[in-house]
């Protein structure tokens, strides 16, 4: 099986280290060791104590994670009634995404996509032969979902039903009724709904997740990358309460992970258990750095944000007479200013910027005053 090409991540892989402003990133500026442990307020030295003679055998009792990460998962979803038996621990967001996925699809069925989103939800599927049907955010609707449109698509056929929540990249949310609506939707077509919730938390705990509305087919998937500010340790998750299902998605697992880091589940747990704190620091920085863009944005006549973002990313739309692929790839040959394409998620004529890297608005706002100066030659 051949997949399209990954155009968000195979632009951005090779492009982090060789940007001056990075503004291509959606991750929350990265935390360190003794940060993690001191906002937590948890023991480093005595963590680092127990690493020293920890076992590095598969894992310590459960390979879908251990019983301690499983239940700080379960733990960040208070009104959803989650328990660690429902979780399932993955490499990264991308790992529960596919796994996800290439459990529930088969062929003669089809998917529905709410795009743009990240790209696995709709090649994955493709990349296989299954029919996906895609429901696309306009910019004349101010990238409101229409869910008339979604019920449309849905058939007998249809298993499953994807999107992400806040969207990735425009950064939009779908309110409480509109999540009920679309599990209604689901539910009517018995499919499976699976969110993406990587970027929630920027308004705590009252966000509403999709396992809030006690449809057993609803599976959530995250991970620590983006408001966790922990990428690097490749820890995401799914849970699914449906028992069946998460014993397909444990086999597949078996072929594709077996179980992930032992060490990466271990400070995994710290950050988890006190998600609350981590989330408040991703808030002190995004939400000035938000305020910053859309200043900025107001200041540009050939740019347009529509939506006011509620993850770390936002989607700028342009009127220049340039591909968005060919802009950003001349932004860091001339510049080092790095953004991602809107082309890369089917969006032409925007670019993706990314605002929770910068720890320091007045960083930020150098930044965006660098790619102002460089879109002038544009004017």
């Amino acid at each position: 099986m051949k997949l399209a090409w990954f155009g968000v991540e195979e632009w951005l892989n090779p492009m982090d280290s060789l940007a001056r402003v990075n503004l291509g990133s959606s991750c929350v500026s990265a935390l360190r060791m003794d940060e993690l442990f001191a906002l937590t307020g948890q023991d480093l030295d005595a963590f680092l104590e127990k690493m020293r003679t920890m076992s590095l055998h598969y894992h310590h009792g459960d390979a879908t994670g251990s019983p301690r990460i499983k239940k700080a998962v379960a733990g960040i979803y208070p009104h959803g009634n989650v328990t660690p038996d429902q979780v399932m621990m993955t490499h990264g967001g991308t790992g529960a995404n596919e796994l996800v996925i290439m459990s529930v699809l088969e062929p003669g069925d089809n998917c529905v996509v709410v795009k743009p989103s990240y790209q696995q939800h709709y090649d994955i599927p493709k990349g296989v032969g299954v029919e996906t049907r895609e429901v696309q955010l306009r910019a004349e609707a101010d990238y409101r979902l229409d869910l008339d449109e979604v019920e449309a698509a849905c058939d007998g056929r249809t298993k499953l039903i994807s999107f992400t929540n806040p969207n990735n990249p425009i950064g939009v949310i779908l309110d409480g009724a509109e999540l009920a609506r679309l599990v209604e939707i689901a539910r009517a077509h018995d499919a499976w709904l699976l969110c993406d919730e990587v970027y929630r938390g920027l308004e705590g705990k009252d966000m509403p997740s999709i396992l809030d509305y006690g449809y057993h087919k609803a599976i959530s998937v995250s991970s620590l990358s983006k408001m966790f500010s922990m990428a690097g340790t490749r820890i995401g998750w799914i849970v699914c309460r449906d028992q069946e299902m998460y014993e397909v998605m444990k086999t597949r697992r078996s072929y594709n992970t077996i179980c992930c880091g032992i060490v990466d589940e271990e400070i995994g747990s710290v950050a988890l258990e006190n998600y609350e704190a981590l989330w408040a620091r991703a808030r002190s920085i995004l939400l000035p750095n938000r305020q910053a863009v859309a200043d900025w944005v107001q200041t540009q006549p050939h740019l347009r944000m529509r939506a006011m973002p509620m993850g770390t990313t936002c989607l700028i739309e342009y009127d220049y007479g340039i591909g968005s692929e060919a802009l950003a790839r001349d932004a860091m040959a001339q510049d080092k200013i790095l953004f991602v394409p809107g082309d890369y998620f089917d969006m032409p004529g925007t670019i993706r910027l990314g605002f929770g890297a910068f720890r320091d608005t007045g960083k930020l706002q150098a930044g965006l005053e660098a790619l102002g100066k460089y879109l002038e030659k544009y004017n």
